[in-house]
């Protein structure tokens, strides 16, 4: 059976920041997270400087094209009301949590998000279809910029667009980073249990159990009874999953994930976390681990758990900063992502993704623009999780064999080999032979097993990835694409075709 190719997805062009923010499509899409219903997708990021505040979405029909819907809460015109105490109830319920987070310029003369005038900036949304029918909203709302002054709340109601209301603070963290920072909440339910996924540097990534039927704390604890000691710090806080300079942490469950194993095809179960490493603005990259229970260890290759000191760590690193070959658009510091799986079981990452474009063409000075990026995901002959580094476009994961690959590339790639560094890298060309041999930039060897598997070995180590077709944007053609991942490093492994179809 012949190949399925996707077709040209017509991006939508990159822009800058403009006035008008219902132009901005997938621009300004700071943390996305998806929710597909009634044959729509939304998309629900962060706050962003010239939007109206409540949490942008974008609606899409596709997964390629996205345009402004709303905000999540209906926050115009409240910050009086807030401000005088009057949201208990109304205006979406949120009294408790901004009066846990208001800081005064007193306090924190810079970068302060809930201000003393009623006004909130909120963080890191993640939306699903409830048990009871409606949506619910998990949010975060923070004091200021690089502080513990936190807390997730969940909002809800009858229609994906809002407007939400608060039904109930789940965690809050004081400033000082004594505790887990109470922002970045990701909900994943499995095996008839829901989770909490949550944690921003300091003490890094927790997780806590909700209730299926409602959505809040299973346990029921609430701060009071942490302060006044009625219980300690795990209760309330729950279980650590990874720890250190890491942040925007998500878990995926998925079953029957085929491993080979001694030579013949087995099926396993594991949970996902990933979590985006080092400093937003200039070392972003996305790490993986796995496990089989919930609560952890998370591992990555060598049998690590998730820790990252500075920018740099243990964890499969799937994505870093990369530029493929003479492409206009580089791809830098791409994180904060979302695990997504449609109702068809196409299995994608959302994450954003910053861009030099701009800087080097002196029409601005700052990378700080964050595209709404989508990649879809897979698993290695391991069970490991290797990612297409192409936007996705939408294509299908099928089989495809030596012969295939060989027909259609003609055996020539560009290569981009992560490692723990954290400058960009750039695409090198080599060249998979008939005879099993890989040359050019990267040499070694290359075979490919199963219906889409693939191992290269170079550098003293061997990746193991899948070969999926893909459309590679800056050559503007459909073409094939290897995902692998380090054996011994844990570091990714991507080859695009130079020839295409």
């Amino acid at each position: 059976m012949a190949i399925k190719y996707p077709k040209n997805p017509h991006f939508n062009k990159l822009q800058m920041r403009t006035p008008d923010y219902t132009l901005w499509q997938e621009g300004c899409a700071h943390d996305p997270s998806l929710l597909e219903w009634e044959g729509k997708y939304y998309a629900y990021s962060t706050d962003t400087f010239g939007a109206p505040g409540g949490y942008q979405i974008r609606v899409s029909d596709d997964l390629l094209h996205w345009e402004y819907a709303g905000s999540a809460f209906a926050m115009a015109d409240t910050a009086p009301h807030y401000k005088r105490g009057e949201g208990n109830g109304n205006y979406g319920n949120l009294q408790a949590a901004y009066d846990w987070c208001v800081t005064s310029a007193h306090e924190v003369g810079y970068g302060v998000c809930t201000r003393t005038d009623g006004s909130m900036a909120f963080w890191a949304p993640h939306c699903v279809r409830g048990t009871d029918g409606k949506f619910w909203l998990y949010f975060c709302l923070t004091g200021y910029f690089g502080g513990s002054k936190s807390c997730i709340g969940l909002a809800k109601s009858e229609d994906p667009l809002g407007p939400f209301t608060c039904v109930g603070l789940i965690l809050r963290s004081p400033a000082g980073w004594r505790t887990p920072n109470a922002i970045d909440p990701q909900f994943f339910e499995a095996e008839g249990r829901a989770f909490l996924v949550y944690g921003s540097y300091g003490l890094g990534i927790h997780l806590i159990e909700l209730d299926p039927a409602t959505g809040l704390r299973k346990d029921g604890y609430t701060y009071a009874d942490f302060a006044a000691g009625k219980i300690g710090f795990s209760a309330y806080y729950g279980t650590p999953l990874a720890r250190g300079s890491l942040e925007g942490g998500v878990v995926h469950y998925h079953k029957d994930v085929p491993v080979l194993e001694h030579g013949k095809w087995v099926k396993k179960s594991f949970y996902y976390l990933m979590c985006s490493y080092g400093s937003l603005s200039s070392v972003y990259n996305i790490r993986c681990g796995r496990s089989e229970r919930p609560e952890g260890p998370y591992l990555d290759v060598n049998g690590n758990e998730l820790v990252c000191s500075t920018d740099i760590g243990t964890g499969d690193k799937v994505l870093g900063s990369f530029r493929w070959e003479d492409a206009p658009v580089d791809f830098f510091c791409p994180g904060h992502n979302d695990m997504f799986v449609t109702s068809r079981g196409t299995k994608l990452i959302s994450y954003h993704c910053r861009t030099n474009y701009f800087i080097e063409r002196g029409l601005s000075r700052s990378a700080n623009f964050h595209y709404l990026y989508l990649g879809q995901y897979d698993f290695n002959s391991d069970g490991r999780l290797v990612m297409n580094a192409n936007r996705y476009a939408g294509e299908e994961i099928q089989p495809v064999t030596a012969e295939e690959l060989l027909n259609i590339s003609a055996g020539k790639f560009e290569a981009v080999r992560f490692s723990q560094g954290t400058n960009t890298v750039e695409a090198k060309r080599v060249v998979l032979r008939a005879d099993g041999t890989m040359t050019g930039a990267y040499t070694g060897s290359w075979r490919m097993y199963g219906d889409r598997y693939i191992a290269i070995e170079t550098g003293g180590d061997e990746y193991l990835g899948v070969v999926m077709p893909a459309w590679i944007d800056h050559r503007n053609a459909a073409g094939l694409t290897v995902s692998a991942m380090g054996k011994t490093t844990g570091m990714a492994f991507h080859l695009v075709s130079t020839n295409h179809i």
